[in-house]
C-alpha cells in the first residue's frame, strides 16, 4: 500500500526509526567515529528503510486486509490488459472445477447423502440365498418374513415389499405406474408418516380385507389432480381401492419409482401355505443399542434351529418325510447389508471412478495453469526487479502474484459452477435409471463448500508457482541485463517441462480408461443376443387379474391381440411372452426332470420360464437347433410341450438328444415333452452368462397349470416405424378393452439400448472428461513450446543467419515437443497399467491391461502432441534473422 506521511501510525514508525538512527550515530561518535561515518554506517547496518516500513506495516491489524483488497483490484486490471491470457486461464480453471463439482454431486447424492429416512443407519436390507443352487441374492418368502418379524429380539419392527405395476384410472383414461405390495410393519419400518392420511391398519393387512390403497404424492398429483380423494375409492387394476394415505414427496423404496402402495394380506396362521414362494425383500430397522453385528449374530443363531422350531427335520430331502422350506445356515441362509450401501451396490465403485477421472482433469487444468502463470511472470521479470529494487520485500512480491491467483480462481470458480449446474441437469436427464438416488443428485450446500474447498486448493497450488521468480540474485540479474532478453534459469525450463510431461501422463491415463470403457461399451452391442432385434417394435399389456379373473378368457385376448395386430397393413408377424429379453428378472423355478434322481436337499433349479403365444420363435427370429417349434397342433386339448434353449440341454443333457424327453414345471402338473431346442437368448443382461430357460405354450397353460399369463409383452416385426404403427396399435387395444393402457411402446433397438445404457452413460461420460484432458495437454504443450520459441528467437535468428535451414528448424521444435510427449506418454502408459485394475470389474470383454487400447492411446497422445508442436514450429520458420537480431 502507498505510504501516507498523514497516516499517525507511519508517523509514529518514521519517528522510531528516525530515533534508532540518531542513537546509534551518537554512539558511534562516542567510540572515536566521525559524525559523517557515524551516519552512513548507522543507515547501513539498519537497513533498506523502505522495506523495514513495508514489514513493519504489513503486521498492523488490518493492514494486510487493505492491502489485500488494493492487490486484487490491481490484478484485476492487469490481468484485463490481457484479455487472451485470462480468457484461456479462466477457461481452463472452469473445466477442471466444473466437471469435480458435477461429479461431486453426484457422489454426494448418490452415495455420501443418508437416505432420507429418520436414523437411516439403523436400517437393514434383508435377502435369502441358495448358495448350492447359484443363487447370492434372492426373496424371502411370506413365511419366512412373518416368522422372522415374530422371534427376533434384535430389530424394532420389519416389513416386506415386493414391487410391481398396476394400472390405474377407469375406461378412457387409463394410465400405468410402479406399485408396492407391502406386508404389516413396512411403514413403520422406514419411519415416514403420510403427508395426509394414514397407514394400513393391522385389520386391513388381514386376508378377506376391504381394498385399500396409499398413493404417492407424485402419483396424486398427475393422476388425480390433487384433489380431495382421501377415503374415496380410486380404480386400481380394474377394481376400486379406497385411499387411505398419501405419502410426501420423493418417498420411495430402494429407487423403484413407485407410485402406489397396496398390502399383501397374511395371516400368521396360515404361514405354512406361503412356504416356498419366494417374492419379498424385506427392511428392517435395528432397535437402539443393538448393532449390525449383533442382529446377524442373533440371526445366525435362529437358522441353526428355525427348522425344528416349526417342527421340521433339518437334515430331511426336499418334499419329504420331515421336510419343511425354512432358512438353514448352509443350503438357505439369510443375510443383511446397510441398506444404503445395498441400494448403492455396484455404481459406487463408477462414481468413484469417475470422481478420480475429474480429479486428474483438475491436476491438468492446475499444470496448465501453473505454466500460463509461469510463463506470464517471465514476461514480468523486469518489472518484479524494479519493486525488488525499490524496496518491496518477498512478501509483498508474492501478494503480487497470490492477488492474480485469486481473481482468477474466483473467476473460474463462479465459471466452473455454472458449468456443473448445466452439466449436472443433462448428466442426470443421461443417466436416467442407470444411477440410483438420482432425484437427490442437486448443487446443495455441501457440493458448494466442496467447490468453494477445491478452489482455494487450486488457486494456493497454481498460486504458488511463480516464487521461482522470487529469488533476489535473479531479480538482481534481471536489471543488470540492462533490458536485454535471456533465457530463463534451468530450474524455471525444468519446471515448465515437467508441468507438461506431468499433463501429458495424466491425461494418458484418463484417455486410456475412457479407451477402456468404450471399447467394453461396443463390445456389449456387439453381444449376440439371441434374437433379430432389427425392425421389431414392442409394448407391454397386463390385464387385471380381478377382472380377467377367468384363465382362458386371459389367454383368448391375447389371441385376438395378435391375430388383429397381424392382419395390420405393413405388420410380417406378431406374438407375446411374458418376459421381454434382453433383460429381465430371474424366475428359479424348482422343475424335475423324468429319469434324473434329485440331488442334495432342493430339486432342480431352472432360471427362467417363458411363456409364449404360438408364432414367437419365428416373429423373433430365434433359431430352433434342434426339434421344433410350437405349432397350430398344440393346442390346449393336446400333449403338453415344452422348448428348451441350448444351456438347460447341455447342463442337463449333455451328450444326448433331449428331444422327446420330459420335464415337469411342479409337482401337481403334468409331465410336458421337449420338442425342441432354441438358440440362446440373453434374459439377464447383455453381459451376463446366458441362464438355463423352459418355454411353454401360453395357450396350453390353463389346461395344465391352471392359470393363464396376465401381463405379456407383445412383439410386432413390421416394415413401419414405431410412430408409424402406433396409431394400429392404440386402435386394437381400444377394441378389445379402451381402459388398458400400452405400456412402453417402442422399438426393440430401444430395449437393448437401455438394457446397457449404465455402461453406455460411464464410457460416454469418461470419453467427455478424457477429450477435456486431452485438449488441455494439447494446449499445454502447445503453450510451453510456443514460449520456447519466443524466449530463441535470437538463438533461431543466428541459426538461419548462418544457413540452418527451414526443416532443420522445424525438426529442433518438433523434437523438443515430441521429447516431452515421449516421456509423457510412458508415464502415463505406466500408470495407467497399475490405475485400471481398479475399474476391472466396470469392463466386459476387455483386459485392463488391453495391449491395442494402451499402443491405440499412446499413438494418438503423440499424433496430438506432434501437432500441438507444429503451430510453433512454423512461427519458428517465419522468424526474419534480420529483425531478431536487430531486436536484440
Amino acid at each position: 500500500m502507498a505510504w501516507d506521511p498523514d497516516d499517525p501510525r507511519r508517523r509514529d514508525l518514521d519517528d522510531e526509526i528516525r530515533a534508532h538512527l540518531e542513537m546509534d550515530r551518537l554512539a558511534r561518535i562516542a567510540r572515536g567515529e566521525s559524525p559523517t561515518e557515524a551516519a552512513r554506517a548507522a543507515a547501513r547496518e539498519f537497513g533498506d528503510m523502505t522495506t523495514v516500513r513495508e514489514v513493519t506495516s504489513d503486521n498492523w491489524r488490518g493492514e494486510w486486509l487493505a492491502n489485500l483488497r488494493q492487490d486484487i483490484r490491481h490484478a484485476a486490471r492487469r490481468l484485463a490488459r490481457v484479455p487472451g491470457f485470462t480468457a484461456v486461464a479462466v477457461i481452463t480453471l472452469a473445466l477442471g472445477i466444473g466437471a469435480n463439482t458435477a461429479i461431486f454431486s453426484v457422489l454426494n447424492g448418490v452415495v455420501l447423502r443418508p437416505l432420507p429416512y429418520p436414523d437411516p443407519s439403523r436400517l437393514m436390507f434383508v435377502t435369502s440365498q441358495f448358495p448350492t443352487q447359484g443363487f447370492s441374492k434372492f426373496w424371502l418368502d411370506a413365511g419366512e418374513v412373518l416368522e422372522y418379524r415374530e422371534r427376533n429380539r434384535s430389530f424394532s419392527d420389519m416389513g416386506g415389499y415386493a414391487t410391481t405395476a398396476v394400472n390405474v384410472g377407469a375406461e378412457g383414461a387409463p394410465g400405468r405406474a410402479p406399485a408396492g405390495r407391502v406386508t404389516a410393519g413396512f411403514f413403520h419400518t422406514l419411519g415416514v408418516a403420510p403427508e395426509r392420511g394414514r397407514f394400513f391398519t393391522d385389520d386391513e393387512m388381514l386376508p378377506n380385507a376391504p381394498l385399500t390403497v396409499i398413493l404417492s404424492d407424485e402419483l396424486w398429483h398427475s393422476a388425480f389432480g390433487g384433489r380431495a380423494v382421501l377415503d374415496s375409492q380410486v380404480t386400481i387394476d380394474g377394481v376400486q381401492r379406497t385411499v387411505v394415505g398419501i405419502m410426501p414427496p420423493g418417498f420411495d423404496i430402494h429407487d423403484q419409482g413407485i407410485r402406489a402402495w397396496v398390502p399383501i394380506p397374511l395371516s400368521l396362521a396360515q404361514v405354512n401355505t406361503y412356504r416356498g414362494g419366494h417374492f419379498l425383500y424385506v427392511v428392517a430397522r435395528l432397535k437402539d443399542g443393538v448393532t449390525t453385528d449383533g442382529a446377524r449374530a442373533e440371526l445366525a443363531t435362529m437358522m441353526q434351529t428355525w427348522t425344528q422350531m416349526d417342527g421340521g427335520d433339518p437334515n430331511a430331502p426336499c418334499c419329504g418325510k420331515g421336510f419343511v422350506h425354512t432358512p438353514t445356515p448352509k443350503t438357505h441362509p439369510l443375510q443383511m447389508w446397510d441398506l444404503r450401501e445395498e441400494m448403492v451396490g455396484g455404481i459406487s465403485r463408477a462414481i468413484w471412478v469417475l470422481q478420480a477421472a475429474v480429479a486428474l482433469v483438475l491436476l491438468i487444468a492446475c499444470a496448465n495453469l501453473a505454466n500460463l502463470l509461469l510463463m506470464r511472470a517471465e514476461s514480468q521479470r523486469k518489472e518484479l526487479a524494479v519493486r525488488a529494487a525499490l524496496g518491496a520485500g518477498r512478501g509483498r512480491l508474492l501478494s503480487y502474484f497470490a492477488a492474480e491467483s485469486v481473481v482468477l480462481t474466483l473467476a473460474g470458480s463462479a465459471l466452473g459452477v455454472l458449468l456443473a449446474w448445466a452439466g449436472l441437469r443433462g448428466l442426470v436427464a443421461a443417466a436416467g435409471s442407470t444411477v440410483p438416488r438420482a432425484a437427490e443428485i442437486a448443487l446443495d450446500g455441501n457440493v458448494l463448500a466442496f467447490t468453494l474447498g477445491l478452489a482455494a486448493l487450486t488457486g494456493v497450488v497454481f498460486g504458488l508457482v511463480p516464487l521461482l521468480h522470487l529469488n533476489p540474485a535473479g531479480l538482481s540479474g534481471t536489471l543488470r541485463e540492462s533490458g536485454t532478453r535471456t533465457t530463463s534459469g534451468t530450474a524455471r525450463h525444468r519446471v515448465r517441462r515437467g508441468l507438461v510431461i506431468a499433463e501429458m501422463a495424466l491425461a494418458v491415463m484418463l484417455v486410456v480408461g475412457a479407451g477402456l470403457l468404450l471399447r467394453s461399451f461396443w463390445n456389449l452391442t456387439r453381444v449376440d443376443a439371441g434374437f433379430d432385434r432389427a425392425n421389431l417394435v414392442t409394448f407391454g399389456v397386463a390385464l387385471p387379474t380381478r377382472v380377467y379373473t377367468d384363465s382362458m378368457r386371459r389367454v383368448q385376448f391375447y389371441q385376438d391381440l395378435t391375430s388383429r395386430l397381424g392382419a395390420t397393413p405393413g405388420v410380417l408377424s406378431v406374438a407375446a411372452m411374458a418376459g421381454l429379453p434382453p433383460r429381465r428378472q430371474v424366475n428359479a423355478n424348482d422343475t424335475q426332470f423324468e429319469g434324473m434322481p434329485q440331488q442334495g436337499p432342493f430339486p432342480f433349479n431352472v432360471d427362467y420360464y417363458q411363456y409364449t403365444t404360438p408364432g414367437y420363435f419365428e416373429t423373433m427370429r430365434i433359431p430352433m437347433v434342434s426339434g421344433r417349434g410350437f405349432g397350430a397342433a398344440d393346442g390346449p386339448e393336446t400333449t403338453p410341450v415344452a422348448i428348451i434353449n441350448e444351456t438347460l440341454a447341455k447342463r442337463f443333457y449333455p451328450g444326448v438328444d433331449p428331444v422327446g424327453r420330459r420335464i415337469r414345471p411342479g409337482a401337481f402338473t403334468p409331465w410336458y415333452t421337449i420338442v425342441g431346442v432354441a438358440k440362446d437368448v440373453k434374459q439377464g443382461g447383455v453381459e451376463s452368462k446366458t441362464g438355463t430357460e423352459l418355454y411353454f405354450d401360453a395357450e396350453q397353460m390353463p389346461k395344465t397349470q391352471g392359470f393363464g399369463p396376465s401381463a405379456m409383452n407383445v412383439v410386432v416385426r413390421t416394415t413401419l416405424p414405431v410412430e408409424a404403427i402406433a396409431p394400429s396399435v392404440r386402435r386394437v387395444m381400444g377394441q378389445l378393452d379402451p381402459s388398458l393402457p400400452i405400456i412402453q411402446l417402442r422399438s426393440m433397438d430401444d430395449v437393448f439400448a437401455e438394457a446397457v445404457s449404465r455402461p453406455h452413460f460411464l464410457a460416454n461420460l469418461l470419453a467427455t472428461f478424457a477429450g477435456i484432458a486431452l485438449l488441455l495437454a494439447a494446449v499445454g504443450t502447445y503453450g510451453v513450446l510456443a514460449y520456447s520459441v519466443a524466449e530463441r528467437t535470437r538463438e533461431i535468428g543466428i541459426r538461419m543467419a548462418l544457413g540452418a535451414s527451414a526443416n532443420g528448424v522445424v525438426t529442433m521444435v518438433l523434437r523438443q515437443g515430441l521429447a516431452l510427449a515421449v516421456l509423457g506418454v510412458a508415464a502415463g502408459l505406466v500408470g495407467a497399467w497399475g490405475l485400471t485394475r481398479l475399474a476391472a470389474t466396470l469392463l466386459f470383454g476387455v483386459a485392463p491391461s488391453d495391449p491395442v487400447t494402451f499402443v491405440a492411446v499412446g499413438s494418438l497422445m503423440l499424433v496430438v502432441a506432434a501437432v500441438a508442436a507444429s503451430v510453433p514450429a512454423r512461427r519458428a520458420v517465419a522468424v526474419d534473422p534480420l529483425h531478431a537480431l536487430r531486436e536484440e
